[in-house]
Formats: C-alpha cells, structure tokens, sequence
C-alpha cells in the first residue's frame, strides 16, 4: 500500500506518518515548505519520538518528498497512491483543493483516471466537505462526475497532540517530531462508497462518525483555548503548566461542565460519550510529558473569536441549552486581551480593541450585539480579569 501525506508538519510527518510506517505503509510527503524539503532530501529517516514512552518511538525512512507544485510529481503520485492525508490546517483546504483539481485534471486529459481515498485530518468544521468543493471547482461537470465515481473523500479526527522538542531533547535531525503517546485515528467511515476500507491498525473507520468533528473542536479546541488565554495573561509559557495552576484550574472544570452540557443539547450527542471526550482532553493538557506553549495555542485570535469557533460557537450553544456560560466568557475575555507581539493578529485585535473599544471587537470580530446576554457576560469576564490584575491595562 503507499499513501500521500499532504503536510510535513507535526500531524503529517509525526502521527499519521508513525500510524502508516506501523503499517508498513510507503510514504511520499508533499509540502510547501522548500526549506523543509531541502530537509527531506538531505535525512534519509527522522524519528518520531513517543512522549513519555521511548519504546514506541517510530523511524520513518524510505519516503518519497516533493514540493506540492511539481506537477510531474503529482502525475505521478495520483496514479500510484491508494491514500491521500492531508494535514495543512483548514484555512488552507481550498487552495489545496484547487491544487489537487487541476492536476486531477491534468491527469483525465492524459486519459487517466486516478482512484484513491482521500482522508482530512484537520482541526476543521467540515474539512472533507470543504477540500472536495474546491477540487471540483476546478472541475466541469464530466470531469467532477468521473472524480465523485472514482474518489472517496473523507474527513478525520486528530485527537493527539504533536509538538516540538521538549527542553534537552534536542537532536541533530530536524525532521525529528515529538507526539502524544496515543494511536487511535477515528475515520468517517460511511463516506468510503467506491472503496474497501483499508485493513490498517490504529484506524477506526466509523460508519456512525456523527457529530465526532463538532464534538473535537468543541471539547478539545474550546478548553485549550481558554487555558492558553487565561495562562497568557497569567505569565504562563506552557500548556500544561497553565492547565494545572490553582486559579486556571478551578475555571478549566467549570468549562468543562458548561461545554458538556452544551454539546450534549446542542448535538444530540450522549452524555457519556462527551464526557469520555473531556475527560480525555483534560488529561491532555494536564500532562506535563506533552510540551506546548501558549501562544502557538493562542495565535490567530481573529479567527479563533469567530461566530462559530471554539469560543463564540459553545458559549452559544450553552445559552441555547439554558446554561450561563461564566468560564467560556472569561476565557472569551482573555482571547480578547491576547497581545502577542509576534502574532499579526493578535497584533491587528489589539489595535482594534484599542483604537475602538471592546464593543467593536464584539460585534465585528464575534459577531454578537453588544448589548447581548453574551457580549455582557464577556465584558463582566474582562472587568474580573481586570480584578484578578491579569488584565493590566486600563482602557
């Protein structure tokens, strides 16, 4: 079997690459990146270090690595592949989308017809929605009728953490990833139609995957959100260091209960399968082994502050449901006060804020009115982080 790994970075190249090489699966990489390609080309193998557990650590060797415009790559690589992963992160699915389309294209031209699975693994809403719109936008109706006979295209979801090196575990190799020791890769399976699903360990193809996607971003997304902002404003370098500090802790359980109570409304999903979620994510974040900093959790504040993202979409959600979403609004508050200078949004947010107050930053970045049930309880989180003294800053 040979797969396609679209991303090199921590998901990519650490935890489904470490899944497929288990599997004895051969790997070709396409990134972006030049400067990592120069890598791929230059290491013969990297290793993906299991955190906490050395014994499973995996060497990834024998790859194929191509930049994602090299068209001759691609020619190549749709005809050979059996699976395609792509793990660039959602904002970038549609220029993808339009990258695998037109070489899907090229190939139809050649009177080829390339057929795989394609599988997301992104921190998206709806990812394999989004990835097949943009390929069959570059499509005609012929064309996009071949690909949908010929194309499964299905979405994941990542529930373990890849991060960079801990402190004094360096190595000589840069493409060495560190990864959370967990092995499951829960798949969409009812979307797999013109395929068998793969025999391979690790993966769960799910044909009642549900609102497993929505139940991630909103259980995983939305607590890690607000310890990276709480512990932001706090001092805090790291995650596991902020999930775990006395004041940030008592909040963490608190939003824990309202999203529980809110997914569980909103979603239709079971109690008890949301509460595996949580309890799963909070030991996540908890576990000191998994080193992540803050403010690679906290960056791009403008997106994450969205209507429908981790922090407006529950608080939302919890209303609807009949709950006061108390900790989500103080974390919505600290999402607001995030200033990192070396985030070009959270740059942009600040000025805003700054230049046009709070309410501006409610109604056109969160989209809620400012005098809504909501935006009052995010502005009475800012005035008790401002009693807390974590917000400094007089306006």
């Amino acid at each position: 079997m040979r797969a396609t790994i679209i991303g090199g970075g921590r998901i990519g190249r650490g935890f489904v690459a470490s899944l497929l090489k288990r599997n004895q699966v051969e790997i070709d990489f396409f990134d972006t990146n030049k400067q990592l390609m120069k890598e791929f080309e230059q290491y013969n193998s990297y290793t993906v270090h299991v955190l906490g557990n050395t014994e499973e650590n995996t060497v990834i060797d024998g790859y194929h690595s191509s930049h994602i415009d090299d068209s001759k790559a691609w020619a190549t690589e749709l005809n050979q592949t059996d699976i395609i992963f792509t793990a660039v992160g959602g904002k970038n699915l549609t220029s993808l989308g339009t990258t695998i389309g037109k070489n899907y294209q090229q190939a139809l031209a050649k009177g080829e017809i390339p057929s795989f699975i394609l599988i997301t693994c992104e921190n998206w809403m709806t990812p394999a929605d989004d990835l097949q719109q943009a390929i069959e936008s570059q499509l005609t109706n012929e064309e996009k009728e071949v690909f949908q006979n010929h194309v499964d295209v299905t979405q994941a979801v990542i529930r373990a953490s890849g991060t960079s090196a801990p402190p004094g575990k360096e190595t000589a190799n840069p493409l060495d990833t560190w990864v959370q020791d967990y092995w499951v890769l829960p798949v969409d399976g009812k979307r797999i139609q013109k395929h068998s699903k793969p025999d391979l360990r690790y993966f769960e193809f799910n044909d009642n995957f549900g609102e497993m996607l929505a139940q991630k971003i909103y259980t995983n997304n939305t607590s890690v959100a607000l310890i990276a902002y709480l512990g932001y404003l706090k001092g805090i370098s790291h995650v596991a260091d902020a999930a775990n500090d006395p004041e940030i802790e008592p909040i963490l359980e608190a939003g824990y209960q309202e999203i529980n109570q809110a997914l569980v409304y909103s979603l239709g999903v079971s109690q008890e399968s949301q509460l595996e979620f949580s309890r799963v994510a909070e030991a996540k974040y908890k576990d000191y082994a998994i080193v992540d900093e803050v403010v690679r959790i906290g960056r791009d504040p403008l997106r994450k502050l969205a209507v429908d993202d981790r922090l407006i979409g529950p608080a939302k959600m919890a209303l609807d449901a009949g709950i006061t979403p108390k900790a989500i609004s103080l974390a919505t508050a600290a999402a607001i006060y995030f200033d990192y200078s070396k985030d070009p949004a959270a740059e942009e947010l600040k000025k805003i804020r700054e230049t046009q107050g709070v309410d501006t930053v409610l109604e056109e970045i969160c989209g809620i009115a400012k005098d809504s049930i909501l935006a009052n309880l995010i502005k009475e989180g800012i005035s008790e982080l401002k009693e807390r003294q974590w917000i400094k800053e007089e306006d």
